[in-house]
């Protein structure tokens, strides 16, 4: 990918990208089992031009005119309908592939491009919930937290490069720390009922039984993961602030509700759904735990993401400037210098829109991405009251 900083002096980027020609192959390998291949080729006949504009994002550049051609380019990406890879055909041919290509055909499994794309959907999602003033869904925030920091890493080979995306590691890291904080429980004080009192930086301070800390981490049965949490939650206690309250919030849903299996963007499946009230949700403390979870797993995300970006000074221009190797860089290098406190990418409240657009914080209560979707949203709701009335 060529960078052309002459071209759009105002950004803080701009690059070039080869448009490229998308196939999808779908493979049959049993009556149930259906795959599909993303196949793609670059065309290095058209290069395109990309810049980035503040408010505006990615932006896509008329090569003729040096006139935006079209705005806000993550937000196209991430309201294509993902029930089909072959919905992102269009979109690819028109700005290019997300990672540098070789002269060869290279292919990618839809399993793994849509979850690439997810993930940068998640962590717009998550922005926006963060920076909401009256509106935050703090189970849906939950979610698209532990989402982001359970995901398993990709890694998608091109050529004789190797790209990883969402390498987290971090909370593997976090545990791993914790198990190695050695305590002798025999050393702590207990109450006459056996508890001792675990310093809690949500809650302040929080009872555990020995008998329950030591069937916890101590049964051959129980699960790795969950064992590490509990042990983590009551010996390591001067994690950074940060790890800690990551080892918190997971120790406290998995005492409440049990242990969970996955995640996705909107919902936890925990394995005893019937125990789950979210009685957790009332308490204003919990909630602040989760807003600053939720910071947490956007650094993460965003700063696990920042490959290919490179500062160097433009001996032409005199100024600093910014390399980026490609599309996925920059799209995540945007969301890298969007002001929360100043703008938010949501979603279209029309559901039948799926689009997402920027608004300013100030305008918080803008809903719709344009004047004709409000009316429609109208429309929608009026009939349903005369329906009801009938």
């Amino acid at each position: 990918m060529k960078k052309d900083e002459n071209f759009y002096k105002e950004s803080l980027f701009s690059f070039q990208n080869p448009s490229c020609v998308c196939l999808v192959d779908t493979i049959n390998e049993s009556p149930t089992d259906v795959k599909r291949i993303f196949k793609v080729i670059k065309d290095d006949s058209k290069l395109i031009q990309f810049a980035f504009q503040p408010n505006k994002g990615v932006v896509r550049i008329n090569p003729k005119t040096g006139s935006v051609e079209e705005d806000n380019v993550l937000s196209k990406l991430i309201s294509i309908d993902s029930s089909s890879i072959n919905n992102f055909t269009k979109f690819f041919e028109k700005n290019g592939f997300l990672f540098p290509l070789n002269d060869a055909m290279n292919q990618i499994d839809d399993e793994t491009l849509l979850k690439i794309i997810s993930n940068l959907q998640t962590t717009v999602n998550l922005m926006s919930q963060i920076s909401e003033l009256t509106r935050k869904d703090y189970k849906r925030m939950l979610a698209s937290s532990i989402y982001l920091l359970f995901a398993s890493p990709i890694e998608i080979s091109i050529g004789k490069n190797t790209y990883k995306i969402s390498d987290n590691k971090r909370l593997k890291e976090i545990l791993k720390k914790g198990r190695e904080h050695s305590v002798n429980p025999a050393t702590k004080q207990y109450n006459k009922d056996w508890e001792f009192e675990v310093q809690d930086s949500i809650y302040g301070t929080h009872k555990v039984h020995i008998d329950t800390y030591r069937h916890e981490v101590d049964d051959p049965e129980s699960d790795e993961f969950w064992k590490s949490v509990y042990y983590s939650y009551v010996n390591y206690i001067d994690a950074p602030k940060n790890e800690r309250l990551l080892i918190e919030v997971l120790f406290h849903l998995y005492e409440n509700y049990g242990s969970f299996y996955e995640a996705s963007a909107t919902e936890i499946s925990f394995l005893n759904k019937w125990k789950v009230d979210w009685k957790l949700l009332e308490d204003y403390r919990f909630k602040q735990a989760i807003l600053e979870m939720s910071k947490f797993a956007v650094s993460e995300e965003i700063n696990g993401n920042l490959h290919g970006i490179y500062p160097e000074y433009d001996m032409n221009l005199m100024e600093p400037r910014w390399r980026v190797d490609g599309l996925l860089s920059a799209l995540y290098f945007s969301l890298f210098y969007m002001k929360p406190n100043v703008e938010l990418m949501r979603l279209c409240a029309n559901p039948k829109c799926g689009k997402y657009f920027i608004i300013s914080r100030t305008s918080s209560k803008k809903k719709y991405c344009c004047p004709e979707c409000a009316n429609r949203a109208n429309q929608n709701r009026y009939r349903a009251r005369i329906k009801g009335l009938d």
